[in-house]
């Protein structure tokens, strides 16, 4: 038996039809609400990159210090040669950086770690804010270094990349080699 062709444009929705509709409507924004805060509670966070360097400071014409590289040849730079630690808030919420350090592979003195005499810290750093450190002792990128990182008053640490951790050694150990040279002719 066959009724023939449902024109749907004169069918009534039944109130069944209505309600499984907003129901699979409701579920579907309140999933996707869900997901956005989950995402936004994720990204609004405390983020911290850390990355070092080897530097020489100089004096520019104003009379204001600044780093350079440690192989370029500036004119009125200082022969020793420096590690600088820059430490940036890439998160939204505020981070208060304590101190800086690392970890040894090998323990030296029965000690795991080492603490870097700060300059200018404890320092708050807001969104977006950098601060830097240095120090000018190479042992920090010794071959006997685990990791290098920087740790906030809650006691997270934020670690130097692994990568730029071992390019900082190898630049620090042909330094140390050709000071030694140098030294040998002296």
């Amino acid at each position: 038996m066959c009724l023939g062709p449902i024109n749907l444009q004169n069918a009534p929705l039944s109130s069944f039809d209505l309600t499984k509709f907003l129901a699979i409507w409701g579920a579907v924004l309140s999933t996707f609400g869900l997901g956005w805060n989950f995402y936004r509670d994720f990204h609004d966070r405390a983020k911290l990159r850390v990355t070092a360097s080897l530097k020489r400071f100089a004096k520019g014409a104003d009379g204001r210090d600044f780093a350079v590289k440690h192989d370029l040849p500036i004119q009125g730079a200082t022969n020793e040669i420096f590690l600088v630690v820059s430490m940036t808030n890439i998160g939204r919420r505020p981070v208060m950086i304590k101190s800086w350090g690392g970890k040894w592979r090998v323990p030296v003195k029965g000690k795991r770690g080492f603490t870097v005499v700060n300059r200018n810290l404890p320092k708050m750093l807001t969104e977006g804010q950098y601060h830097l450190e240095y120090t000018n002792d190479l042992t920090a990128v010794g071959e006997n270094v685990k990791t290098l990182y920087v740790w906030d008053s809650s006691g997270k640490e934020w670690k130097l990349p692994r990568r730029e951790l071992t390019k900082l050694k190898e630049e620090a150990s042909l330094i140390s080699a050709a000071s030694s040279r140098n030294q040998n002719y002296i």
